[in-house]
């Protein structure tokens, strides 16, 4: 009965989407006709590809952003482009954040199902090749929220994120 009662309390107490940790690819591919119906929305495809560190007790996440010709990126210039960026998280208490060096930014995990995963931003850098300069971000206003939903994905469709 003890045991029944501190498993109940553990699990009143941890927040249940984010349980496990995500690990593997998450993916997002926006139809064009999705992007017709938000014309802010910069981003065509995400993919997050999770690992955990061999060298730390860090979880790692590689991203690839693919740009669609609208929005922020119309006007900043990185539509159709792809750029990619590395980040580390820690489980924090409303979620897991996800952050760049280089003050790049942050996303956070905001439900984690085994299946789906939703992030949140309102900053999060992309870049093309090394160091720290940012081509573009994530979110589609600077300042306000953007959320993206994935979908687990087999290990190809993140290709080159590792």
């Amino acid at each position: 009965m003890r045991r029944m009662m501190s498993t109940a309390l553990a699990l009143a107490i941890a927040p249940p989407a984010l349980a496990r940790e995500p690990l593997g690819c998450f993916a997002r591919d926006y139809s064009a006709a999705h992007l017709g119906k938000n014309p802010n929305q910069h981003v065509a495809a995400l993919r997050l590809n999770f690992r955990r560190s061999p060298d730390t007790d860090y979880l790692l996440v590689d991203v690839i952003g693919r740009f669609a010709d609208q929005g922020r990126a119309r006007r900043e210039g990185p539509g159709g482009a792809y750029f990619t960026q590395g980040a580390f998280c820690n489980e924090q208490k409303d979620g897991i954040l996800c952050m760049v060096e280089c003050d790049g930014g942050t996303f956070l995990i905001r439900s984690f199902t085994g299946d789906q995963l939703e992030i949140s931003t309102d900053y999060f850098a992309l870049r093309n090749g090394e160091g720290c300069e940012a081509i573009s971000d994530l979110a589609e206003t600077d300042g306000r929220k953007t959320t993206c939903r994935l979908a687990r994905a087999d290990a190809a469709t993140c290709r080159g994120v590792d």
